[in-house]
């Protein structure tokens, strides 16, 4: 079977086609999605999840928790 690729975006958890997408109503696709975009797609609000989380505010001093200047030793 021939691979025929389209690119798409997600809105609100549904993939919309750019541009034309000449495929009759019900037809089932295999979606792949890029790696690095996959990533970059997951780890972005998970980072930023994180960062504003109580549990992770304890490292906003950590110059005052580790006791040190943040000034490079060497």
């Amino acid at each position: 079977m021939a691979e025929i690729r389209y690119k798409g975006v997600v809105r609100n958890g549904v993939i919309v086609p750019i541009g034309e997408f000449p495929l009759p109503d019900g037809t089932v696709v295999d979606i792949t999605v890029a790696e690095d975009e996959a990533w970059a797609m997951m780890s972005h609000p998970a980072f930023a999840e994180d960062r504003e989380s109580e549990d992770d505010s304890v490292y906003d001093n950590w110059r005052r928790l580790f006791g040190t200047s943040g000034v490079p030793c060497c």
